[in-house]
């Protein structure tokens, strides 16, 4: 299930939910109970092949 990070424009309390995409609209602020919520973009990373920490770091040979 994706997690969502949301700043509620009415208090400006910051929180994190797991919700299906489908719900994410119907998300409260857990503090005020404000549905004037500003969905929070945050970088993520996957490990994948040649990565360290999470991300990927160029070799000298290329690959």
């Amino acid at each position: 299930m994706p997690q969502y990070e949301f700043e509620c424009r009415r208090c400006a309390h910051r929180f994190t939910v797991l919700v299906s995409w489908a719900e994410k609209e119907s998300v409260r602020c857990p503090k005020c109970g404000s549905s004037d919520l500003k969905q929070i973009w945050s970088p993520f990373s996957a490990p994948g092949r040649g990565s360290e920490a999470g991300g990927c770091r160029p070799t000298a040979e290329g690959g």
